[in-house]
């Protein structure tokens, strides 16, 4: 019940708060909750709504995308191997 009412207000605040007050909410979510798919989704619509259309080489959509996917993976990669979390989510050794 808590994610849902995170979500509800994540997705809510993605069009009333400035991008990065709502980059850092979902960052916070990403640690709160386990497997918080829903970082990669506000991080996409944030990226749709708020971009400026340039035409350099590094701003192309892949990259963007690529990036969010890189950066989910290696918070949950470091989450599994932060102390306080050791006993909460199970890993193979």
């Amino acid at each position: 019940m808590k994610r849902l009412i995170f979500d509800i207000f994540l997705f809510i605040f993605i069009f009333l708060l400035p991008w990065w007050v709502v980059l850092i909410l979902s960052i916070i979510g990403l640690f709160i909750f386990t497997s918080f798919y829903e970082f990669i989704v506000s991080s996409i619509v944030i990226y749709v709504l708020y971009s400026v259309p340039l035409d350099t080489f590094l701003n192309k959509s892949i990259f963007v995308y690529a990036g969010i996917i890189v950066f989910y993976l290696m918070s949950e990669y470091l989450r599994r191997h932060i102390i306080l979390y050791k006993n909460e989510i199970p890993y193979k050794t």
